[in-house]
């Protein structure tokens, strides 16, 4: 295992990006702009590089776990997995109000049709 510590420079700015970054998310999610899934996913973005490089040693123990010679390969993986989760979870959602939509318009249609026939059977109209 190669005993490689990043340079000071490295962890202070990934740190304040993860830092900021998750102070963001949190505010978003307290205002109710993204739920707790969307918090948590999101959140990854900035939690697994963080962890990457705060953490070298684990780094290049799960890169030699996986049989990838370069930390940072397994790093984008696992990014690209979050990614992958959280439009999955966007387009689940999305069919979701879809099919929410189609109902209520078909719902609304008909309360139309009720409505124009309860008025021209009412006398006088």
């Amino acid at each position: 295992m190669t005993n490689v510590i990043p340079s000071p420079e490295t962890v202070v700015v990934i740190s304040a990006f993860a830092l900021i970054y998750m102070l963001v998310l949190l505010k978003k999610t307290l205002q109710g702009k993204f739920d707790l899934y969307d918090f948590l996913m999101l959140s990854m973005v900035a939690i697994i590089p963080a962890g990457f490089t705060l953490f070298p040693r684990l780094a290049y123990l799960v890169s030699h776990l996986t049989g990838v010679a370069f930390p940072f390969v397994v790093m984008f993986g696992a990014l690209f997995l979050v990614v992958f989760a959280f439009m999955h979870n966007m387009t689940a959602r999305l069919h979701r109000l879809e099919r929410q939509n189609c109902a209520l318009i078909q719902e609304q249609s008909l309360l139309a049709l009720e409505l124009k026939a309860k008025e021209s059977s009412e006398p006088g109209g």
